[in-house]
């Protein structure tokens, strides 16, 4: 593993190399990661300078592109609080920590990246440095390019007579979308722009999402604890879909968070040749 600091799409970053592949975590902004590559130094994550939400009060949260991570349920007023500011960075022993500054909503966030075995593992801090009791979850968000295929596993079936599994729909999600199709117990999201905006989940989760582009697959894991909170009715992993990106989103747990206790959240990812060149 080796650690640089470089430029990297207008922002300042570290970049790490294991394995055969590299990330790029931003330094001046976020906390994000903004590069995710394979052998061939393909980016895989959406790159998004123009892009940006209303912040209600006044103000725009710029999008970037990258990973990023936000605060569950989505609550403008919280979770939209911009994050273009330098970063703290520290070195850890085989990989990095940045950390922001307290946003407006008085949250305090870090990503921590570190090589693993096959791949990398993302570990997710959202403080409450507000001064005030909030009920929130670190929201692990992954923009991914267009033109893929996301795979969203269903949680297992399970035996006996009652329901077990439930897809979960946004407001604005038509379930007749033809982007939208089941494999099994996967459902398939085709990542293409050619129609509104979409957004499902699975629950209970397996804990999985992938997405396969250009002869790769990138895949997020976590861990589910069946008998926490969630937000969003329990869908831990999350699709969303437009004509400018597509999201990977994975949930923590629902944390009754005092001044200064956190809300965590671990993600793995692998970032796999397929030999393909279809997604």
């Amino acid at each position: 593993m080796s650690l640089q600091t470089v430029s990297f799409e207008a922002h300042e970053c570290v970049r790490l190399e294991s394995g055969g592949t590299s990330v790029h975590v931003t330094t001046s902004a976020g906390p994000r990661v903004l590069g995710l590559a394979g052998p061939d130094g393909a980016n895989v994550l959406a790159i998004l300078p123009d892009e940006a939400l209303e912040v209600p009060g006044g103000g725009r949260f710029r999008l970037l592109g990258g990973h990023r991570l936000w605060a569950a349920p989505e609550v403008p007023e919280v979770t939209y609080q911009p994050d273009e500011r330098p970063c703290e960075v520290h070195e850890l022993d085989g990989g990095v920590l940045v950390q922001a500054l307290a946003d407006g909503a008085g949250l305090v966030k870090s990503i921590e990246v570190r090589p693993d075995a096959d791949g990398w593992t993302v570990d997710h801090v959202v403080r409450n440095g507000s001064g005030a009791s909030i009920t929130i979850a670190a929201w692990a968000i992954t923009q991914v390019r267009l033109g893929g295929e996301v795979t969203l596993p269903l949680g297992g079936r399970g035996e006996g007579f009652q329901a077990s599994r439930s897809l979960v729909l946004w407001p604005y999600t038509d379930p007749s979308d033809p982007r939208i199709r089941f494999a099994g117990d996967d459902v398939l999201v085709d990542a293409r722009p050619a129609g509104p905006r979409l957004k499902i989940g699975a629950a209970p989760s397996a804990g999985r999402i992938a997405y396969r582009l250009n002869g790769a697959v990138f895949e997020k894991t976590v861990e589910v604890d069946p008998d926490a909170r969630h937000a969003d009715r329990g869908a831990v992993v999350q699709v969303y879909l437009c004509d400018e990106f597509c999201e990977m989103e994975t949930l923590g747990p629902l944390r009754d968070l005092r001044p200064d206790e956190a809300a965590t959240h671990r993600e793995r990812w692998t970032l796999r040749a397929t030999g393909g060149d279809e997604p």
